[in-house]
């Protein structure tokens, strides 16, 4: 398996509306073209352009199923 890039990011604070919007996630971002309009996070969580708040490393709660499935992408087999 190869590495899939990704970059964390949560929901701006003025956005979120859940303590799941709070959670870090973990975004796949494609090889190569442009952004979709919306990214979804390995736990299906999307998020809208401008609403993202992408982060150095993980702040606040993980999300624990993109967590894991960010690892997992990392593997090579």
């Amino acid at each position: 398996m190869s590495s899939q890039p990704h970059f964390m990011a949560r929901v701006r604070a003025e956005f979120a509306r859940s303590e799941q919007d709070k959670s870090c996630h973990f975004f796949p971002l494609p090889a190569d073209g442009p952004l979709p309009p919306m990214l979804y996070a390995y736990c299906g969580f999307g998020i809208l352009p401008g609403e993202a708040e992408a982060l150095d490393g993980p702040a606040g709660m993980p999300c624990l199923q993109c967590l894991m499935a960010a690892a997992l992408s990392d593997t090579t087999a």
